[in-house]
Formats: C-alpha cells, sequence, structure tokens
C-alpha cells in the first residue's frame, strides 16, 4: 500500500511580486508544482540560488502569471504558453524592465528560457 502525507505549510512559497523585480535581476530554478489561483495559474520554482524575499532568504518562489511574464512565456513559444509550464521544466527568468500602463502600475518585463528535459519535450508534441 502506498501512503502519501504533507502539510500545507511544506507546499507554500512566497510569491515574487512587481516590487522584487528591477531590471537586471534575475531567478533560475525548477518548476516542481502548478496550481491555480484566482488569477491564473501559477508555478513554484525550486531556485538554484536562493533570493531574499521581505527579511528571508528563499529557495522556493511562486510565480504568478502576470501580464508581462505571461507575455514572455508565449513569446518562447511554450506550447500553451503559462499554462502550459511544467513540473521540471527549468526556467531562466530576467527581469527586463518595466513599461507604462493604462491602469496605472508599471508592466513588469521579463526575458526567460525554458528548457523542458527531453522525455516531457517529446510527450508535449
Amino acid at each position: 500500500m502506498m501512503q502519501f502525507k504533507g502539510r500545507t505549510e511544506d507546499a507554500g512559497a512566497p510569491f515574487l511580486t512587481a516590487s522584487f523585480w528591477t531590471k537586471g535581476k534575475s531567478i533560475a530554478g525548477t518548476v516542481i508544482r502548478k496550481f491555480d489561483t484566482d488569477k491564473g495559474p501559477a508555478v513554484v520554482l525550486a531556485l538554484v540560488n536562493k533570493v531574499a524575499v521581505g527579511d528571508k532568504d528563499e529557495a522556493q518562489v511562486s510565480l504568478g502569471a502576470s501580464a508581462g511574464l505571461r507575455m514572455a512565456v508565449d513569446a518562447s513559444g511554450v506550447p500553451g504558453g503559462f499554462a502550459g509550464l511544467q513540473i521540471e521544466d527549468h526556467i531562466y527568468l530576467e527581469c527586463t524592465g518595466t513599461s507604462s500602463t493604462e491602469k496605472g502600475n508599471d508592466q513588469v518585463n521579463f526575458e526567460i528560457e525554458v528548457s523542458r528535459p527531453d522525455r516531457k519535450a517529446a510527450a508535449s508534441l
């Protein structure tokens, strides 16, 4: 018999909000979880290098489908866009700056590279 056990706290990872990002700031990591929020899909990355979020160094962070990130993933050609990111995808993400919007909040812009393990890539075709 297989048994699984977990705690909510073990699955939590802080979101990287717009205030985290400045031009040139980058992260790299592997998608380890996907989940839905009231604002759309999100992923959790296990980072190659920890990042400071607030007063803590974090090894895992959550990324939501903000407009700028969604557009970068779409431009990269990932099948299905942001929602098409898969567990085990390796991601390099760098902030390229911001753009003004009509909503009053600047859009954070990104450059992204997504590498998918060969067996996963073949399955997504």
